[in-house]
């Protein structure tokens, strides 16, 4: 028996050396490694040092690495040769990302703004709202909610080698998802823009189009479109560095925030008067009209929030949730214009249209208010080179309180037709403006995209 543990203590002794030896006297291996130092300031510490390595993860339990609470992010330095590719951007100090965007917004609601009506139809009845004659063309649809594409750029640099401070910023753009009808004479119908008649109380409206009479063509065009941009003090909150397993890193970030949306809802008529017309009009006399309703929104205010990755071999998984607070800025501006044209008669010039009069709702108006703005994004990714990645995740943005064209046209299309150009006494008060009226923006979608690190 006291052979047998002499033998299994030598034993004990020459398996012992090559640790031991690792540890105190560090070898130069082929591939970039580890290795854990006797030194009891790095105790439970790595090194990011290319060149030295121990025998492998199956000598050095990953517990050894030191993660969690106990290492504070300036006591590890994360490269790529302590933890493959590294929890962020490992072992780089500049980051670039580019981004295809696939989002929607969603939609504004437009009223019936185009209808038709049979030939035959009276012209007093021609293209009015609730009678069996009369058919929508445009309008009675929420426009703006379909999908749309964007692009993203970001980007930062690490002012430190373990990465615990830097500097990002972004830009994005949603693109504009355009709505866009167009209608022209139709020797079968009757097309009109209708309207409610503040003056005699009825639904009615402005023939544009009609065979024998007018000659016509009458344009809706909308869109809107979201973009904003940001820059960021970044700082590592917590880090965890496992040469054995996943890591992760989560970093704090505060800066500036800045959020615009666009929007814009216009209306274009251009009208020909025929030479077989039965009205008191001037044969070849043309009338050029045109409403406009514009919104936009600005958004300046801080910006505080949480970004992480947790990396796994060749692939991650991150997010951020970021909460943004600061003045929103609403500007609502209406217009308006008709030219008429009459041959040898000169062209005359007026403010207003259909829908908007110089007298009631022409102008431009603007508030602003304190708000909240959140933002999120889940996202999945994987490495192809050291230096070149992939990517892809979906984001939402909420902003309560903005302003769209679509809902500062006159409530209910209401008009008085005697403020109309040519105005003329004893109108009311439509086509009003309603004041600046706000609705919640949900804006998400997916992104694609590829990052450079060096």
């Amino acid at each position: 028996m006291r052979a047998l543990g002499v033998q299994f203590a030598a034993l004990s002794a020459v398996l012992a050396m090559p640790v031991v030896g690792s540890a105190q006297q560090p070898t130069s291996v082929p591939d970039e490694g580890y290795y854990v130092s006797d030194d009891p300031s790095w105790e439970g510490a790595v090194s990011s040092e290319p060149g030295y390595g121990s025998a492998g993860c199956g000598e050095v339990g990953c517990g050894d690495v030191g993660c969690g609470d106990a290492v504070g992010c300036g006591d590890v330095c994360c490269g790529d040769s302590v933890c493959d590719l590294g929890p962020v951007y490992a072992g780089s100090r500049l980051w670039v990302e580019a981004d295809y965007l696939l989002w929607k917004l969603d939609g504004n609601y437009l009223p019936p703004v185009v209808t038709s009506s049979p030939s035959n139809t009276l012209p007093a009845n021609a293209g009015v709202l609730g009678l069996p004659s009369t058919t929508i063309l445009a309008g009675d649809e929420v426009i703006g909610g379909n999908w749309r594409d964007g692009y993203r750029i970001r980007g930062g640099v690490w002012l430190d080698d373990c990465q615990t401070i830097g500097i990002g910023g972004d830009y994005f753009n949603t693109g504009r998802d355009g709505y866009d009808y167009s209608r022209s004479q139709d020797p079968n119908l009757i097309i009109a823009r209708p309207f409610y008649n503040a003056e005699t109380g009825l639904q009615d409206s402005q023939i544009m189009a009609q065979p024998g009479e007018l000659d016509g063509t009458v344009n809706v065009r909308a869109y809107d479109e979201l973009q904003g941009a940001g820059l960021n003090l970044r700082h590592c909150f917590w880090r965890c560095c496992n040469p054995c397993g996943p890591s992760t890193q989560v970093d704090v970030l505060a800066g500036y925030r800045y959020y615009e949306l666009d929007s814009s809802l216009g209306f274009s008529e251009l009208l020909t008067v025929l030479p077989t017309t039965t009205q008191p009009l001037v044969p070849g006399t043309t009338i050029d009209l045109h409403d406009q309703f514009d919104a936009r929104n600005e958004f300046h205010g801080g910006e505080i929030g949480f970004v992480g990755r947790r990396t796994c071999s060749w692939w991650w998984i991150d997010g951020a949730a970021k909460l943004a607070i600061g003045s929103n800025r609403r500007t609502v501006t209406v217009s308006g214009q008709t030219i008429n044209t009459v041959p040898g008669g000169g062209q005359a010039t007026f403010d207003g249209g259909l829908l908007t009069s110089e007298v009631t709702n022409i102008g431009r108006y603007s508030d602003s208010s304190t708000v909240v703005i959140p933002e999120f994004r889940l996202g999945l990714g994987g490495q192809i080179t050291r230096n070149w990645g992939v990517h892809a995740g979906y984001n939402v943005i909420i902003w309560n309180d903005v302003a769209r064209a679509a809902a500062h046209l006159p409530p209910g299309l209401a008009v008085d037709p005697r403020n109309l150009p040519p105005v003329t006494a004893g109108g009311g008060p439509d086509p009003a403006f309603p004041g600046i009226r706000g609705s919640q923006l949900l804006a998400h979608g997916f992104d694609f995209g590829v990052e450079f690190t060096y």
